[in-house]
């Protein structure tokens, strides 16, 4: 898993069956103290998340195994919204 900030989103107009109807997001990979690292995907939305909150991110064929992505053309899915991170 990466840990990601919801940055924007994006709109395409053309685009394969299996992508219809998915909230497309543009995330960037973030460190433990949250800061941006220069590292970018587009992830589809499973969770319902907006710009800048922090999420986790499944890629290659994990981000298949979602309800709504199973059988579906995606490498990025976002699974979970990050409320708070622990470190001890």
């Amino acid at each position: 898993m990466k840990m990601v900030k919801v940055i924007g989103s994006v709109t395409t107009t053309i685009k394969i069956k299996s992508l219809e109807g998915f909230k497309l997001l543009f995330v960037q990979s973030v460190d433990v103290d949250l800061t941006g690292k220069k590292e970018y995907f587009v992830a589809v939305d499973t969770v319902g998340l907006g710009e800048g909150e922090i999420a986790l991110m499944v890629t290659g064929s994990t981000a298949k195994r979602t309800d709504i992505t199973k059988g579906k053309d995606v490498d990025g899915s976002l699974v979970a919204k990050v409320e708070r991170i622990d470190l001890n």
